[in-house]
């Protein structure tokens, strides 16, 4: 499809530079870049000061300038032979969508692999553009890229496609891409700001946060059960009342709640079996209670019972139970030791001894589970 004769080095020709120059448009009077440089003639740009308006003739001059790093790219880059309207088309879309997108384009990649017309197509992709900060289809690159594609496939080889028997079909991936919604005018020069730097997303919400004290006071509250209420009703939570209270403020509404709730606990005296009524009578907060304190008994257990005297009549019950296991223990070893071999005796022992035992351990049992009680209210205060 391509000229055997075609050079594999090749400089844009005048057609091509028209091209460039129908497409970038000319301006005389240099306009500022919201960068702070400038643009003149065929879209040259200058850095710092404007400097003179250019006519035609000048602005021709340099954009043969600006031109010839592309000329470069586009030799160093396909490895297939171009014939002069090739170069030129792929010199002027190079120009426009820069050099680093020309090298990672489909349309360098299909020109590498002998596939020229799928090269030719593959410019069509390139038709939108950043407008007003949006990406979107704009006409004139759409009739730039028209116009280099078919400055692309003019000089190749023209084959027949007969109607009658090459009936065209709808292509549908060709008639998405070639049906936009909508075209965009092109920006006026100096119109599209200079993209900044994407600042951090974290550190901006972080700024945010510290501007406002009651979203930081918010983020710093300790979140309390939900069940634990306050006097008026209210739950202490900072999901509840974001802003309405400090830290310190939830913390004591928090130990308030408590403390009046284990002092409205009655204690009970003493029973063998607590009744599931009163179990079932229990409130919310007195089961967050009981929970705590089996946490806090995993955490630090007393194997030995201690004596607390804060409850006279309850702990006088449990001292005479223990004396009274006491003495059981000691007749029922007493009649062991005097049994001499009989098992009348052995039998009067056991049965003297089995109530003794069991004394023994419910005093035990209800000396630890009142000091753990006080262990429970006094981690609470």
């Amino acid at each position: 499809m391509i000229n055997e004769g075609t050079p594999m080095t090749n400089a844009i020709s005048a057609h091509g530079l028209a091209l460039i120059q129908a497409h970038e448009g000319f301006r005389a009077e240099p306009a500022q870049m919201p960068d702070g440089n400038w643009v003149v003639g065929y879209n040259h740009v200058r850095v710092g000061e404007p400097s003179a308006p250019l006519n035609q003739d000048e602005a021709a001059d340099l954009l043969a300038i600006d031109v010839a790093p592309i000329e470069k790219l586009v030799n160093a880059r396909v490895n297939q032979p171009l014939n002069q309207s090739q170069f030129d088309a792929l010199a002027s879309f190079a120009f426009s969508i820069g050099a680093e997108a020309f090298e990672q384009s489909q349309v360098l990649r299909r020109v590498n692999a002998g596939d020229y017309v799928a090269a030719a197509c593959a410019m069509d992709a390139w038709r939108k553009s950043d407008v007003a900060g949006e990406l979107e289809i704009v006409d004139a690159l759409v009739r730039r890229r028209a116009a280099e594609k078919a400055m692309f496939l003019q000089d190749m080889p023209l084959e027949a496609s007969p109607s009658v028997f090459m009936r065209p079909q709808l292509d549908h991936a060709a008639s998405i891409l070639g049906a936009p919604i909508k075209y965009a005018a092109a920006p006026a020069v100096g119109s599209i700001p200079v993209a900044q730097p994407k600042s951090d997303s974290a550190a901006v919400i972080t700024e945010i946060l510290k501007s406002e004290p009651a979203t930081e006071t918010l983020l710093l509250t300790q979140v309390v059960p939900d069940d634990v209420m306050e006097e008026e009703g209210e739950i202490v939570t900072a999901h509840a009342k974001p802003v309405a209270r400090t830290l310190q403020e939830a913390r004591e509404a928090a130990r308030r709640s408590h403390a009046e709730t284990m002092a409205n606990e009655p204690k009970p005296g003493f029973q063998l079996f607590k009744p599931k009524n009163v179990i079932a009578a229990n409130t919310a907060p007195a089961q967050i209670d009981r929970r705590l304190r089996k946490m806090r008994q995993r955490a630090d257990r007393h194997w030995l019972p201690r004596i607390d005297f804060s409850g006279p009549m309850q702990n006088l019950g449990l001292i005479a139970l223990l004396a009274f296991g006491v003495l059981l223990l000691a007749a029922s070893g007493s009649l062991a030791l005097n049994a001499n071999g009989q098992m009348i005796e052995f039998a009067a022992s056991a049965a003297v001894g089995a109530p003794g035992i069991a004394a023994v351990l419910m005093s035990v049992f209800g000396f630890r589970r009142d000091a753990q009680d006080d262990d429970a209210q006094h981690a609470n205060a």
